[in-house]
């Protein structure tokens, strides 16, 4: 056989054999409604999970993965977004390791604590205290922020961005995925108050209380994070191009003052609008930025590269 065809054959036998391993590894595990004990909120706290098939090897443990619904929605990271196929595919890719995902019920809550009454509850520390806690008791996951990501799309892109600069000391990265991000309104903008009073669903008093809304947007949030001297976390932004209410604008905004403030910020402005085919190929992408990040050894792994003791 002339060298040129034996050497097709045994590159096509590579590649038939890649793909028949690919298949051969098993999907994730979905999981619907489970709940888990919430002080913060007095009841009983809903999330959806994709896990890998089989537990980690002994002694390893899995990056957690909290991944944000957008405002109305209970479920349609799996129903809409076809999460668990993402996630399949770029496990068996090598893109990112094999993770739990946990996807929380809080439609309208905008993750924040709120504490009035008739409001959503105390939703942030619900999320990041209540079911963290629950989740790393039940499962075999790494308990540092090295090994912890929040991602989310829409209100649940705010909610991750929300998490990621508030509580930088539980999580490493924040993905937002067209993220209801909004500058502060100024003083005298009655009209803005006016609109956002009917958006965003109390979540920020009702009427709206402009001081309260300024504090928690992303920007407002950035000025405490400036001169923290601990690790930050790594931000990934995307957005489509034909995305709408001044969403890009405010993403490019936030991009340039993270840079500022010395965080990480990755910003990926791609061809698309505010729906689900953007988004699942937005987070498809974002994979590839998110695997390196996570290390479910908590630093383990890079300190034995370095030859230093974590003794």
């Amino acid at each position: 056989m002339p060298k040129s065809l034996l050497a097709l054959f045994l590159g096509l036998l590579v590649a038939l054999s890649g793909v028949a391993s690919a298949q051969e590894l098993p999907g994730g595990v979905v999981e619907r409604n489970q709940t888990a004990p919430s002080p913060a909120l007095g009841r009983d706290l809903v999330y959806n999970l994709y896990r890998p098939a089989f537990p980690p090897q002994h002694g390893e443990a899995w990056p957690t993965l909290y991944l944000l619904e957008g405002r109305p929605s209970e479920s349609d990271w799996l129903d809409m977004g076809g999460i668990a196929s993402l996630l399949d595919r770029a496990i068996a890719e090598g893109r990112i390791p094999p993770m739990l995902v946990v996807m929380p019920v809080a439609p309208y809550s905008w993750y924040v604590d709120n504490p009035d009454a008739g409001g959503r509850g105390l939703m942030k520390t619900a999320i990041t205290r209540d079911l963290r806690a629950a989740l790393e008791a039940r499962f075999p996951v790494a308990a540092c922020r090295e090994a912890r990501a929040v991602a989310g799309l829409s209100m649940g892109g705010y909610g991750a961005l929300l998490f990621g600069l508030d509580e930088p000391d539980l999580f490493a990265s924040a993905i937002s995925l067209s993220g209801a991000i909004a500058p502060p309104i100024a003083e005298k903008d009655r009209a803005r108050v006016v609109r956002a009073d009917q958006f965003y669903d109390g979540a920020f008093g009702a009427p709206l209380e402009r001081e309260r809304f300024n504090a928690l947007t992303a920007f407002g949030r950035l000025d405490a994070l400036k001169d923290r001297l601990g690790p930050k976390p790594a931000i990934y932004l995307a957005i489509g191009d034909r995305d709408r209410g001044g969403l890009l604008q405010s993403t490019t905004l936030l991009h340039s003052r993270l840079l500022r403030a010395g965080v990480e910020s990755t910003l990926r402005i791609g061809a698309g609008a505010h729906d689900w085919e953007t988004w699942s190929r937005d987070m498809d992408q974002a994979f590839g930025w998110l695997g390196p990040r996570l290390d479910a050894s908590c630093g383990a792994a890079v300190a034995a590269r370095e030859g230093v003791s974590t003794r």
